[in-house]
């Protein structure tokens, strides 16, 4: 066992001389046996920052970041062990951490030395501590007759949360050859639908993280663009037909000559449409019987460049909102640089009201929308809705790929996203290329003419909970 000598000697010294000073008629000085951690925190921390110039070079700089108090340490007093169970963002340096250290009844706390184990120093609320690896802290009863050692571990992430990492699963000359292209994800795999030689080919990918495609069918040429995911099944307006497949292999017909022109969203309760008349119809039985749903006043319906996904919406239980994206018409409008975006909150209790599609108003001093691109492509993710796309159309002036846009409005609000970028390496005609996401928390592009098929996700979306 190893012993602490000078530690000890200060410590009983002090209780002696303490003691010695209160020993009077009225004065009585209490000592306890009692030894334990009641509380740990981190009160600040050394973090390194970087930060760009105005010429555009990267610099890095620290900085101490006091604001780390929320990251919860947990005690445990049979093991003796404390650790923080969600990890400190990657910059801080785990070497330079001050704490905060409460024992019961006043103990003394001592930590050992990384190099000389033998050796201690207090526990101080205004030195920096070494965390880079676990440590050891004793703890003295102040009547120093008791004491108990804890292990104490400060994890830090060894990576940036807010970094997106990608990975090319593949590059398949199958894919590349496709044009109009939609990809979708279910429960029971990737789907990619694309037309080649006048027919919508399907191919899908299982169990092996894209890496592999096989045709699984083919349909008519209008498919690939009136296909919607919604209860691990596939739904898809094959000419007049709305069709059903949990595989992507064998389509069940549901409704034969709908009133359809697209096939443009879906939600838990229903199908949603264009009809021929411009309108916005419903379908809450598979196809069979289609209503005209009631949109706010003002509200424009996109023509073209149609894509939507549907979220759920935090504010009531229970309850979704469909955003539907796309562009007007550009001989009729050709002045446009925003583009159409719509959304339906739908309540999926049984007996609850239907909400109206509503618009958003675009004014001359609203700059926060989404841009007016080609192929416009939009999936849920990272707790709203990002969207990228090809070049601008009419008088926008947006390059192909520029980057993605992100709303967490559910598409009232649309700004560049600077936590999502490409992937190096990344190559795709700006006018065939589909973009979806999955359960994972993985964003998956798909390029035409060169097949790539990227997987990539925020780091802070794959740690575990």
């Amino acid at each position: 066992m190893r012993r602490f000598f000078c530690p000890l000697a200060l410590l009983f010294a002090a209780v002696a001389l303490l003691a010695s000073c209160l020993n009077s008629d009225t004065t009585e000085y209490v000592t306890y046996d009692d030894v334990a951690i009641t509380s740990f925190s981190i009160a600040s921390a050394e973090t390194t920052l970087h930060t760009t110039s105005s010429t555009g070079e990267d610099s890095t700089y620290t900085s101490t970041n006091s604001s780390l108090r929320s990251y919860k340490f947990v005690i445990d007093q049979a093991k003796a062990e404390i650790y923080n169970v969600d990890s400190l963002p990657a910059n801080i340096n785990a070497a330079k951490i001050l704490v905060n250290c409460t024992t019961k009844n006043n103990g003394v706390a001592l930590i050992r030395s990384i190099e000389k184990p033998d050796s201690v120093n207090y526990v101080s609320s205004t030195d920096t501590i070494d965390f880079s690896q676990p440590r050891t802290i004793c703890v003295y009863s102040s009547s120093g007759l008791y004491s108990r050692e804890y292990t104490v571990k400060v994890n830090v992430h060894k990576e940036d949360g807010d970094q997106m990492k990608w990975e090319c699963r593949t590059s398949s000359a199958a894919l590349a050859a496709l044009d109009r292209i939609k990809g979708l994800s279910t429960g029971k795999g990737l789907f990619v639908l694309g037309v080649r030689n006048g027919q919508t080919e399907v191919y899908g990918s299982f169990g092996d993280g894209g890496r592999t495609w096989t045709l699984l069918a083919q349909l008519s040429e209008n498919a690939s663009e009136n296909v919607v995911a919604r209860n691990d099944s596939i739904f898809v307006l094959d000419g007049k037909h709305i069709k059903a497949s949990v595989d992507g292999i064998n389509f069940e017909t549901l409704a034969t000559d709908v009133p359809l022109e697209r096939l443009v969203a879906q939600s838990s309760i229903a199908l949603y449409g264009i009809n021929g008349q411009g309108s916005i119809i419903s379908s809450e039985d598979a196809g069979k019987t289609w209503n005209v749903d009631e949109v706010d006043f003002g509200t424009e319906i996109p023509v073209r460049d149609i894509s939507s996904c549907t979220v759920n919406y935090p504010a009531v239980p229970n309850t979704e909102c469909v955003v539907l994206t796309g562009n007007r018409d550009v001989n009729a409008y050709p002045a446009d640089t925003a583009a159409v975006v719509m959304a339906k909150v739908v309540e999926k209790s049984y007996g609850s009201r239907k909400h109206l599609w509503s618009g958003v108003v675009r004014t001359a001093n609203n700059y926060n929308s989404l841009p007016r691109i080609e192929h416009l492509t939009v999936t849920p993710y990272d707790g709203g809705v990002v969207a990228i796309g090809g070049k601008g159309i009419g008088e926008c002036t947006t390059q192909p790929f520029a980057g993605f846009y992100k709303s967490v409005d559910f598409g009232f609000e649309w700004l560049e996203s600077s936590d999502l970028t490409l992937p190096n390496g990344f190559n795709s005609s700006p006018t065939a290329f589909t973009m979806f996401s999955d359960d994972d928390n993985y964003l998956w592009i798909v390029c035409g003419s060169t097949g790539q098929v990227w997987r990539g996700r925020l780091n802070r979306l794959g740690w575990a909970d």
